[in-house]
This record gives C-alpha cells, structure tokens and sequence, in this order.
C-alpha cells in the first residue's frame, strides 16, 4: 500500500520471537542498506535467522556480556556472542549490536568474532547514533575509541590493545563522525 510507497518497502516480514507477549522481529526488503533484519528484544532465533538470511545489515540486541547466558535466559535476551552467532548463521554483510544493559556500563569484547569466516562491520551501537550505509565501516572501526570512554576495571583482566588505542584516538580525532547535522 501507500507506506510501501513512500518508504521504497519491498516487503516487511514479522517473526515471532522469544521474550514476552506479542514479541516479534522484523526483515525489511528495500531499505538504504538493502534488506534490514532487526531482532527487537528476544533470545536467539534460529527462524529469525532463517527468514532473514542473506540480510544486508542485522540490527541484534544484544543485552548481556559472554559469560552471563545464565541471566539472558531468565531474563529472555541474547549476550553478544549468542548474537554474532545468529548474525554468522545469517550470512548477513554488517551487525549492530544494540540494547546493552546499563548494568554493565563497559563496551562489550567481540571475542566471537573470530567465530565468523567472513569479516565483517561489527557495530556497537549506542544512543542517538546515526548510521548510513556509507558510515557502517567507519562505525564498526569506532569500537577501539567507545572502549576508551569505558575502560574495563580493575577486576577485568583484559589489556587494550595498543594498535587498538592508536586507530582509536585517529577516529576520535575525526570531529562529528555520526553527530546528526545541528545538534552538535
């Protein structure tokens, strides 16, 4: 109809998903970025994963850090690494992870991203963000720069990689990269 229309939709699919009542995801066909899978709040899906495959950018919350599946389940979310293996088994071409707890006030380690065999963007997305398919790459190489705004404690016994910092502090020097146009 007239919203198709007017957005360029070619088709928008809705998957039921675990989490609470009338939880669903979404596949979109004929976005900017092409065909947009989106997950909203829920535990992994191996059907979201089957009727969104081939997606061009996965939009997976993912609310709790490795290491804490136990409160993911109870609470019906997905941690980063259940949601880089969804992505994976999507064979989708760039991830923004979304919906991190504010709880654990850190940038979460992507350590299963090696788990992919194909590189990919890998975003974590963070409020007021604004993405275009030509920032997607640029973003995805803003995860060194957003961990030093939230370095690990003292507890966590993960040292930065100093290549890491050095990308990092070369992007952080890029004023305004995803500022929406007169905010900042």
């Amino acid at each position: 109809g007239k919203l198709y229309d007017l957005l360029g939709i070619t088709s928008c699919v809705s998957i039921p998903v675990a989490h609470c009542k009338r939880s669903f995801a979404v596949v979109i066909d004929g976005t900017s970025f092409g065909r947009l899978s989106y997950s909203g709040d829920c535990r992994p899906s191996n059907r979201f994963a089957g009727v969104g495959n081939g997606t061009d950018l996965l939009i997976h919350e993912a609310t709790f850090e490795n290491g804490m599946e136990e409160d993911a389940v109870l609470k019906r979310h997905s941690t980063v690494g259940e949601a880089i293996r969804i992505s994976s088994k999507m064979n989708e071409k760039a991830l923004v992870l979304t919906h991190f707890s504010q709880r654990y006030p850190k940038i979460p380690l992507l350590e299963d991203e090696d788990h992919h065999e194909k590189r990919i963007p890998v975003v974590v997305a963070f409020d007021f963000m604004r993405l275009t398919p030509d920032s997607l790459q640029l973003a995805s190489q803003l995860v060194p720069a957003l961990r030093l705004l939230y370095p690990p404690s003292k507890s966590d016994s993960d040292d930065q990689d100093e290549a890491g910092k050095a990308t990092a502090k070369q992007l952080m020097s890029v004023p305004g990269a995803f500022a929406v146009r007169g905010v900042l």
